[in-house]
């Protein structure tokens, strides 16, 4: 419950900065400051795609050993992936996201536009609620010293719930980058205001 309101939070304080800095500047980017935002979106885009990746490849890799120290060893890189990459990357996709909607294309003109924002604010919600709630749960398992791992039915579901859930966010993460360059479904039609 933590990490929702302090993920809210976040998200909340980023995307309202953003747009009532874009809305209060009028802000139309022009074509070279549109690339640089675009750039740094593409990185922040990376940073995030590869944490949930090497999540995705660890909770893989911890599937076939039977080593406690090397599962615990992934697990920890698991959480610093987490922390340093997923997180920063992840929010700082959806700041750079919206500045780019709100200066290049509007923020709800295109479709697009919405699934992109709306698929991005469900796997922060998910990574953040779920998957790191799964990553503590598997790391407190596997401190019990009485039980292998493989014998411990606690950590047996975190692990399998960070695969899934990380092949899920990956799966959204792809479709939101194919979205990205083949701009599907057009605009929205806009009512005229009397």
């Amino acid at each position: 419950m933590i990490a929702f309101l302090w993920t809210l939070l976040m998200v909340i304080l980023i995307v309202g900065s953003v747009i009532l800095v874009g809305k209060s500047r009028a802000a139309r980017l022009d074509a070279k400051r549109k690339k640089w935002w675009v750039i740094f979106h593409v990185l922040f885009v990376i940073m995030y795609f590869t944490g949930v990746l090497g999540n995705f490849v660890l909770t893989l890799f911890t599937l076939y050993l039977k080593d406690r120290e090397l599962i615990y060893a992934a697990h920890y890189f698991i959480k610093y992936f987490d922390y340093y990459l997923i997180v920063p990357g992840a929010l700082g996709s959806l700041a750079t996201g919206i500045w780019l909607a709100v200066g290049a294309w509007g923020i709800t003109t295109h479709y697009w536009i919405i699934a992109k924002w709306v698929g991005n604010l469900m796997t922060i919600f998910f990574g953040s609620i779920f998957i790191g709630m799964w990553i503590e749960e598997a790391l407190n398992a596997l401190s019990l010293k009485e039980l292998e791992p493989m014998y411990n039915s606690e950590y047996l579901h975190s692990q399998n719930m960070i695969l899934i859930g990380s092949a899920l966010v990956l799966a959204i993460l792809v479709f939101l980058t194919a979205i990205s360059y083949l701009k599907p479904w057009g605009k929205r039609k806009v009512r005229q205001q009397r």
